[in-house]
Formats: structure tokens, C-alpha cells, sequence
């Protein structure tokens, strides 16, 4: 039969031709089984009478080469479930537990000998890294491949070595040779180790980003020099607590993909809750990525924050601040404020930063869903993207139902930023708190006065 007719995927079951009579088909197992007919040797037989008759003959004969068709391709075998897993008893039998479970056990952290045993080639490093955390020592590594590992002081008058390799039957590192103690004296016992690294930090404190994951960086620190006696970089504090928050919550990447269905989730649990998602196409160089696009904006809101702007003060506030991470941004947000002063955030967005574009996607949204009224007053910093998404037509601002104010803060800021003379900031601020307090004055008294001429004409 020619090895080259069999294809590399399984077939469907085949089904015996006219011309293969003696072909029988095991539909059980998928597979297509051949059984001559004639007298043929077996050489799993115990008749050993058959077996030399058989070949007493083999040096004379030539026997003739039987004229059939080739036999049609046969499917691959799927063996049963019970010939791929161990039995119980097999499983529980103690004498061959070793090759079936290889949970290494866990030494204390310094922790070096002859003997040790360690699944992977990370954990033999690792272990070997908190020893000379933990006795002030430094080494190199003097060889390193996937199944040999040598080390050595980086003393030369130091006669510390240690070498660990691979064993393949058994499938575990082990450590072969310990040579030492280290004789040398290290000046950096109060100062950062070379093999303090931001993965074994974020072994350390993943308990306390778990609790509190805005957790400084300064306390990570200050927690290293207490529990290992050494100060590290503010660097090496920052990148472990990312693999600490990237081990809990996951990394950038999945946390965007999961944005859609987390979105569609809460529109199905969450009653009135209302999302924008804008996206754009992903390309791979120059070629259209046609089963991928790329986050751009996103606008959302909740029905409490709908139905509370409808009892608070006619005034919306706009600002956005940047976003810190890998993929930069800018979040916008939209606060009202009730009769007892209360800060009210009635919608938000992420966008890509603060251009006209952006910010005319989070007013017309914003006008659409949350702030249908007309009358309202708009209060914003000076940013010219702001100003000339208000004035674009379709944003659904205009200055027949609304009013566009500037923000006195933000105007405060601005002055210093030009002037630096915070006697003179305050009094910018004063001026716009005296201008609503004579406002306020001027409608009281314009008011009574005419309740005063109304009530002198009737008398009239």
C-alpha cells in the first residue's frame, strides 16, 4: 500500500467496493480492517507446528504477489477514553505516585542544599536569588542553559559555587553541587540587590495591592525595607505593583477586549443605562485588519443620574482629565449641582484627548440623553476645542437654549499662570463672587421695586 495515499486529515467512514469482498468495516472505531481469507502465518500463534510449516518452504518458493486493488484509505484510530487515563487504583498506588504528581515541596525563602528540587528552571533561579537576598551576597552566573545552570560568587577570592541541572526522567531541577560558603563581605547589606527584581517585590506586597490597589509607592517601598532590609528604587516599586495589578485585574489589552460584552451586561442589568462606543478600523502595516478595530471613544450615563438632574440647578459643568497607563487618554465628565449644594456627575466619556471632535461626541450626547431642557447654563474653561464644539451645528447647543460661561477657577489659573501674583488671584476671584452676589442684588431689589410701582399704580 502507497504510504503517500493517506491524507493528513481523518477521513469519514469508508464503505466496502464491489470489488474488496473481504473487507469488513468496524464502524465502532472508525476504521477500515482487512482479513485474507487464505492460509496465512501468525506469528502471535502458540502452535509452533504452524509456525514452522509456514516457513519450511520460504528458501524454495517465491510466493506469487497477490494481483488486488490498493485498499482505500483507512481513518486515523481514536482509542477509547479508558486506554488515555490511569485507573484509580493506579493513581492512588503510592509506588508511582512520584510520576504522576510532581508537586515539588516549598522550601523557606533562603533556603540552599544538595538535593533540592524544583519543577522549573524560574523556580531554581528564584531560590537561589533569595539566598543571597537574604545573606547580603552577590553572584553571576557563570553558565546557563535549558538543562544546565552554574553559578559563582563574582568575588574571584571567593570560592562559592553551585550548580543545578535537569533532570529529564523525572522532569525536575535539582541542585547538584553547593560549594561554600561564601567568604566574601558585600557593602550593599543597606542599600538595593541586583537580584531584588520587580517580580519577586510583586511576590511581596500582592497582598497589599490586593486590599488597597492604590496603594502608594512609597508605602511598597517602605514595606521591602522592613520584611527583606532593603531600600529599592522608586522604578523597581512601580513596575512590581504593575505586575501585581496586572496578575489581579488582568493586563491592558484584555481588560479592552472585554470592554463590549462588560458593556452590553450592564445594559441588560443595569435599566436605563445608555453607552456610546465609537471605534476605528485596525490595520497590520498597511493592510486592513478586517476581524479587529481599535477603542476611540466611549460615552455612558445611568437613569438615576438622568432622572436626579431634573430636580437640580439649571447648570451643567464640563472638564476632562488626563488618563495615566499605557494607552493614554482623556476622561470627560458632566456635574450638576441640587438645591443643597451636592455634586452630582450625571454623564462621562473617555476619548482620545481633548480635540473638537471629542468633546463635540460628549456634548451631543450629553444634550441628547441627559440634559434635553432648555435654559440651561454651560460652565467650561477657555479651551478653544470646547468653544467650537458648542457653536458646531448638530451638537444641539445653541445660544437660543443655553449659555455658554467660562469657569472662575479656571480663569483664576490662568491669570496666575500669566502674572504669578496670588494677591491678585484672589482678587480675580472676588470679582467674580461680588459679580453673582450683585447680580443676586440687582434682581432682589429690581423685584421690590417693581412690586413697589405695580402696587402704587393700582392705587392710582
Amino acid at each position: 500500500m502507497d504510504l503517500n495515499q493517506i491524507p493528513s486529515q481523518p477521513f469519514e467512514q469508508a464503505t466496502p467496493s464491489a470489488s474488496q469482498p473481504n473487507v469488513q468495516t468496524n464502524i465502532e472505531d472508525h476504521v477500515v480492517v482487512g482479513l485474507p481469507t487464505k492460509n496465512v502465518f501468525d506469528p502471535f500463534s502458540e502452535d509452533k507446528d504452524e509456525i514452522l510449516s509456514a516457513h519450511e518452504d520460504d528458501d524454495e518458493e517465491t510466493l506469487p504477489i497477490p494481483n488486488n486493488p490498493p485498499l482505500q484509505p483507512v481513518a486515523i484510530y481514536n482509542p477509547p477514553p479508558h486506554f488515555l487515563e490511569f485507573p484509580n487504583e493506579i493513581q492512588q498506588d503510592t509506588e508511582y505516585s512520584h510520576l504522576l504528581e510532581r508537586d515539588m515541596v516549598v522550601y523557606p525563602h533562603g533556603t540552599l542544599f544538595v538535593g533540592q528540587r524544583f519543577q522549573t528552571k524560574e523556580q531554581i533561579q528564584d531560590a537561589i536569588n533569595r539566598f543571597h537576598i537574604v545573606n547580603h551576597c552577590i553572584y553571576k552566573v557563570k553558565h546557563s542553559s535549558s538543562s544546565r545552570l552554574v553559578m559563582e560568587c563574582v568575588h574571584h577570592d571567593c570560592a562559592w559555587r553551585c550548580r543545578g541541572i535537569l533532570r529529564i526522567r523525572e522532569q525536575h531541577w535539582e541542585i547538584m553541587i553547593v560549594e561554600g560558603p561564601h567568604t566574601c563581605v558585600s557593602p550593599l547589606i543597606s542599600q538595593d540587590h541586583n537580584k531584588l527584581g520587580s517580580q519577586m517585590i510583586a511576590q511581596s506586597i500582592g497582598e497589599i495591592i490586593e486590599v488597597d490597589p492604590s496603594a502608594s509607592i512609597s508605602t511598597i517601598i517602605a514595606h521591602i525595607k522592613s520584611t527583606m532590609g532593603y531600600t529599592i528604587s522608586y522604578k523597581k516599586g512601580w513596575l512590581a505593583k504593575q505586575h501585581v495589578i496586572e496578575n489581579i485585574f488582568g493586563n491592558w489589552e484584555e481588560s479592552y477586549n472585554k470592554l463590549p460584552g462588560m458593556l452590553q451586561a450592564m445594559q441588560m442589568y443595569v435599566p436605563g443605562f445608555i453607552w456610546k462606543l465609537n471605534t476605528q478600523p485596525a490595520y497590520q502595516g498597511e493592510l486592513l485588519d478586517e476581524g479587529s478595530v481599535i477603542f476611540k471613544r466611549l460615552f455612558w450615563t445611568f437613569k438615576p443620574c438622568i432622572d436626579g438632574f431634573a430636580f437640580c440647578k439649571p447648570i451643567v459643568q464640563v472638564d476632562g482629565t488626563f488618563l495615566y497607563g499605557r494607552y493614554k487618554g482623556t476622561l470627560l465628565v458632566a456635574v450638576a449641582q441640587d438645591g443643597r449644594n451636592n455634586i452630582i456627575p450625571i454623564a462621562f466619556a473617555v476619548v482620545e484627548g481633548e480635540t473638537s471632535d471629542a468633546w463635540f461626541f460628549f456634548l451631543k450626547n450629553l444634550r441628547r440623553y441627559v440634559t434635553p431642557q432648555d435654559g440651561l447654563c454651560l460652565i467650561s474653561d477657555r479651551h478653544e476645542a470646547i468653544r467650537s464644539a458648542y457653536s458646531r451645528n448638530g451638537s444641539g447647543w445653541t445660544e437660543n437654549n443655553s449659555v455658554h460661561v467660562y469657569c472662575i477657577r479656571h480663569i483664576a489659573q490662568n491669570f496666575m499662570r500669566r502674572f504669578k501674583n496670588a494677591a491678585l488671584k484672589k482678587d480675580v476671584v472676588n470679582m467674580g463672587k461680588f459679580i453673582i452676589i450683585f447680580l443676586k442684588a440687582f434682581d432682589y431689589y429690581f423685584s421690590l421695586f417693581n412690586n413697589l410701582f405695580f402696587c402704587s399704580l393700582r392705587n392710582d
